[in-house]
């Protein structure tokens, strides 16, 4: 039998036949069909193993930051002078850390307690002009159970089963004015940090106060609230020298009352890679055997 070898045209034409191209064409497609679905499912998997970690470490902050108030509980109960009044540290853990600072909750104005005088000044300092500062601390004087307000007070005042009795409104949580004093959203949250309800006492420590409570204590003068802290930074010899250094008028309102809470700013970091900051206000223990009770807590960069 003879053969005939097979030209090189024949083997062109044999390979651009219609239907090899097509299948060649469907073979490339389905090849990079299969790539895609692989990178896909490639990127669900990583999604999801970095979601889990999140989550992970999520759930493991909550829970540092819940645990650091018995971190403050236990440095509350040392010996080291003025320990009630504020400081800071920083607790390591296996995987973690926990950045803590605190401050006597003295350093704000107590809405349950605070002089109506001081209150309007407050106001006045965060930029209320003085007509709605006086309004304000006039509806604070009645729901304290001082005296009726001078001018007209909220429906939540009228409607409140103890203002009707006559006896004062204990706030438990500070945005509770809001409705009850008819106090702006935009000016509470300005306030906001210079408030509490956990101070138990009229008066506000004028050593541990931030710059708008401090500016208050100055009758809203800004330059006299700046020299007062900048005397405060270098130090003052005495609580008297403290004192002396405000206005006459607001001088009764300032002082150096028991510790009974704190404020606290726990930032809680896991494995280097996950942070959040919490906020918080416990009770100061009374005693070794004491037991510390969280006010109010809550995280702070959701």
């Amino acid at each position: 039998m003879t053969t005939h070898p097979v030209s090189r045209f024949e083997c062109l034409t044999d390979l651009a036949h219609p239907r090899r191209g097509a299948a060649l064409l469907v073979v490339l497609v389905f090849v990079t069909l299969i790539s895609n679905l692989a990178i896909a499912a490639l990127r669900v998997s990583v999604s999801g193993a970095a979601a889990a970690t999140v989550f992970t470490d999520q759930m493991r902050a909550d829970e540092l930051g819940r645990d650091a108030a018995q971190l403050v509980a236990y440095h509350l109960q040392s010996d080291l002078p003025g320990v009630r009044r504020g400081g800071s540290f920083i607790a390591r853990l296996p995987f973690s850390s926990v950045d803590i600072q605190y401050v006597a909750e003295t350093a704000r104005i107590d809405i349950n307690l605070a002089p109506p005088k001081l209150l309007a000044a407050l106001f006045v300092a965060a930029g209320a002009d003085r007509d709605l500062a006086d309004q304000l601390a006039s509806r604070a004087e009645w729901s304290q159970g001082r005296k009726q307000p001078t001018s007209p007070r909220p429906a939540a005042l009228d409607s409140s089963p103890t203002a009707a009795n006559g006896a004062a409104l204990v706030f438990v949580r500070t945005e509770q004015i809001i409705d009850a004093w008819g106090v702006p959203e935009p000016l509470y949250r300005t306030i906001r940090p210079a408030l509490t309800v956990a101070s138990r006492s009229a008066k506000v420590d004028p050593v541990l106060a931030d710059r708008l409570v401090v500016t208050a204590l100055m009758e809203g003068d800004e330059e006299r609230a700046n020299d007062f802290l900048e005397r405060r930074r270098r130090g003052f010899a005495t609580v008297d020298d403290a004192l002396i250094q405000l206005p006459a008028a607001t001088r009764p309102y300032a002082g150096f009352p028991p510790v009974r809470a704190v404020k606290v700013i726990a930032r809680v970091a896991v494995d280097h890679r996950f942070r959040r900051t919490y906020e918080f206000v416990i009770t100061v223990p009374e005693g070794p055997k004491a037991e510390t009770r969280v006010l109010s807590w809550q995280p702070l960069d959701l």
